[in-house]
């Protein structure tokens, strides 16, 4: 392509908004697009992932129709579907089963993809607490899923899990934020207007860092047909954006994550910068001749106001990635807009190009802006402009030649000019809400100093060795695929990440040599054991005596030390090295769904105040048991523990051989009450709790635990507070508490108090003591 001279477009004094940088970004689309880099190959290789109906167990029925009239059909369920919205790694989240299935799943996405945005970025969210969190959402299908299931199956959760605001806010929490958290809902300009509203943070000081999101999941018909009744669907389900034939969009589904952090910082803190956004606008089309129509003149007026924001002029945009949803009037209304305000006074030969990633993987509403941006940036990265797929010419009444507008009917590289190259992303609302954002590729950056190493210590970890194989199966993939990855920005991005408990490690010269060892431990059956005395006495030699310990070796110590859980200051074992992108975390996904009967039946709302329970007690106080034991409780329960579903709700009654009615249930039974009662509160079964198990570990929170006091209590009797089951954090310490709570106190037979000196004549229950993190863990909840 000829090189053109741009006007105005090089000037050294931009008077605009401060720039923005993109530093790291995840996404989840149609087409096994799981990843920026998935979704670059995916556009360069030109690939259409809509298929014509929904995934299998989607939904039932067949409800199409050619009719847009016909009641309860829709002209298309083509669409852009993602290949499982059920999965979820909610062990990784610290989310019990129960709660993860009434979780909107649109939440459980936007809590993965936040997660692989900071892996991207290379920054550990738990060392930036000062982060806002600006997520976008559209329709709650999900609502409905769980809605069909009645009233009977409403739990603790649902309410949490159904409010479209939680979907920011779980990330904050998650993550340990303490910026802004907001949910916004502008219908299809809505992540664009996030990532709006995130840069404004980012400018006035409000947070350090930001986060920006999409998220759209398609569970039901229900909504399809109510598109369908509109009219803006494909009857062809394909989006043929900006051509002469189009007649609608076809859905899509997935969303996005960027993490946003000001030019200045980023340059400074060394982060790769995908690029820049210069200034963004928003508005609404205000009063015209109709609410969902989209507005020329709205478009127009927002377009003007991104440039000036910007600092830019509207000749110097070389691509502009549309809304380009395929309907007639909001195609027409685009292109009038783009060519009154970017095509005039251009060069000869240098169109404005414009394109839509809808042609790809269907318009995915509430993640429509989100997707763009990902695009625009990948584009910008790779300097070249995917082909926008189903465009063969425009409307006859459209002259690209008069109008200096092109669409992007093949791939093509960037335009060649002695400026930045700058593009622009647009969505727009069906409610009038419209987002621009204005974009330029990132400047270049100072080579890194290798400190004339060669060798780097490279890390892997994860929370499970099933997830860590996983981990370093796609590590290797990737690492045979890009050979030219550099092996200091290997280190680096890997050492910057969350080390998990399941770890390895290597000394490498090479990024061939990580692959051998990646080969090698996938070979392996198990772990291989290293000694960490000598690990300890080569550091202690390099501390003590310096230079004479080999740098190889002292790598492989502190790889050694990584590997047992120590975590070294990284910046004095490796040089300095750039982000790359990585494989993510691999999560181990399992299914949680709002299923009608597996839901009623099992882990619906609580029937412990209508359905008593029988202990059958036993003398004695049981010894602790280990983690082992924890099959055992099981059986004990179902000895110990017989429900009455005929009678009406009364306290315990205690069964027992001592004819004293008033004796007290054994620890042992009473272990086995709360390991059911826990098991039906997180939503697993019962042989999944072991005695000694911290229920941090299960995931329980102080929403838990008032439901799991209530059952006990209903179940025994008696009032047993919520901080209880924060001070006894275990199926043993707890079983022991209601123990000694249950004791007889009869004044006449009970024994003396025993005074200060006296000997408890009880055994006594081999309690253990509360850890640092358990101490903090009971801190947080009864501090609120």
């Amino acid at each position: 392509m000829k090189k053109t001279k741009r006007r105005n477009g090089s000037r050294p004094d931009r008077v605009g908004a401060e720039p923005i940088a993109v530093i790291g970004m995840s996404c989840r689309f149609a087409g096994g697009a799981d990843s920026p880099e998935a979704l670059w190959r995916l556009l360069i290789e030109e690939i259409d992932t809509i298929a014509d109906e929904p995934p299998p167990g989607r939904w039932s029925g067949d409800h199409r129709g050619r009719d847009r009239a016909a009641v309860g059909k829709t002209v298309s369920v083509a669409g852009g579907y993602v290949a499982d919205v059920a999965g979820f790694d909610a062990e990784f989240f610290g989310i019990t089963p129960r709660e993860a299935a009434d979780m909107d799943p649109q939440q459980r996405l936007a809590l993965e993809l936040a997660w692989e945005a900071f892996e991207d970025a290379a920054i550990r969210p738990d060392r930036v607490p000062d982060t806002g969190v600006y997520f976008a959402n559209k329709f709650n299908d999900y609502r409905a899923v769980k809605l069909a299931r009645g009233a009977t199956a409403i739990t603790p959760f649902t309410s949490t899990g159904d409010v479209e605001g939680v979907i920011a806010n779980r990330v904050s929490y998650f993550l340990g934020f303490d910026g802004p958290s907001m949910t916004v809902n502008a219908s299809c300009a809505g992540s664009l207007v996030a990532v709006h509203l995130a840069c404004q943070a980012l400018r006035t000081g409000e947070s350090a860092l930001a986060v920006a999101g999409g998220v759209q999941l398609n569970l039901i018909p229900e909504t399809a047909i109510g598109l369908s009744a509109l009219g803006v669907l494909s009857a062809r389900g394909r989006s043929h954006t900006f051509d002469a034939s189009a007649d609608g969009y076809v859905r899509g589904e997935g969303g996005a994550v960027v993490v946003l952090k000001p030019l200045r910082q980023a340059l400074r803190d060394g982060d790769r910068v995908y690029c820049t956004l210069l200034g963004s606008a928003t508005n609404n089309n205000g009063r015209h001749r109709s609410m969902p129509a989209s507005s020329a003149d709205g478009q127009r007026q927002l377009l003007r106001r991104a440039c000036a924001r910007a600092g830019v002029d509207a000749s110097t945009i070389d691509y502009v990635e549309a809304h380009g949803t395929g309907t007639a009037v909001g195609d027409r209304a685009e292109l009038t807009a783009l060519a009154e305000v970017y095509g005039t006074g251009r060069p000869p030969g240098a169109p404005l190009i414009v394109g839509s990633v809808k042609t790809n993987i269907g318009h995915t509403e509430a993640a429509a802006g989100m997707a763009g941006l990902v695009k625009v940036a990948l584009a910008l990265s790779h300097r070249r402009i995917p082909r926008s797929l189903h465009f063969d010419h425009a409307p006859a009444e459209f002259d690209p030649a008069a109008t200096g507008v092109r669409v992007a009917d093949t791939a093509m590289p960037w335009p060649r000019h002695d400026a930045p190259a700058r593009a622009a992303v647009s969505a727009f609302g069906f409610g009038g809400s419209n987002a621009h954002v204005i974009a330029e590729a990132a400047p270049a950056h100072d080579p890194v100093d290798d400190g004339g190493v060669s060798q780097r210590l490279v890390v892997l970890s994860a929370r499970t060795e099933a997830a860590l194989r996983e981990h370093a199966h796609r590590l290797r993939e990737r690492l045979v695929r890009d050979p030219d990855i550099r092996l200091s920005d290997l280190a680096h991005t890997l050492a910057t990440r969350t080390a998990f408990q399941h770890r390895i490690s290597t000394v490498a010269d090479n990024v061939g040599q990580v692959v051998e060892f990646l080969d090698a431990y996938l070979a392996e059956d198990g772990d291989t054991e290293g000694d960490d005395n000598e690990a300890l006495n080569l550091l202690l030699a390099a501390a003590l005596r310096p230079g004479t310990v080999d740098h190889r070796d002292l790598l492989h110590a502190v790889g050694r030390l990584f590997e047992r859980g120590i975590e070294p200051d990284w910046t004095a074992v490796n040089p300095a090295g750039r982000p790359v992108s990585l494989p993510t975390y691999p999560f181990q996904r399992e299914r949680h769904w709002a299923d009608p009967q597996a839901r009623g039946e099992a882990h619906g709302s609580p029937s412990w105040d209508a359905v008593p329970i029988e202990i059958a007690a036993t003398t004695g106080i049981s010894s602790p048991r280990s983690r082992s034991a924890a099959s055992a409780t099981t059986a004990e329960s179902v000895e110990s523990i017989a429900m009455i579903a005929d009678s009406a709700a009364r306290p315990v009654a205690i069964a027992s051989s001592d004819p004293t009615p008033s004796s007290a249930p054994s620890v042992a039974a009473l272990a086995a009450l709360v390991t059911t009662e826990l098991a039906e509160v997180v939503g697993i079964e019962p042989d999944r709790v072991a005695a000694r198990q911290n229920f941090e570990q299960l995931g329980i929170g102080s929403v838990h635990a008032v439901e799991l006091s209530a059952r006990l209590g209903a179940r025994l009797g008696i009032e047993v507070p919520a901080a209880v089951i924060w001070g006894c954090p275990t199926v043993e310490l707890l079983a022991a508490e209601l123990h000694a709570r249950l004791e007889p106190t009869n004044p006449a037979t009970a024994p003396p108090e025993p005074t200060a000196s006296a000997a408890d004549p009880r055994p006594p229950v081999q309690e253990e003591a509360l850890s640092t993190a358990e101490l903090l863990a009971l801190s947080r909840e009864l501090l609120g």
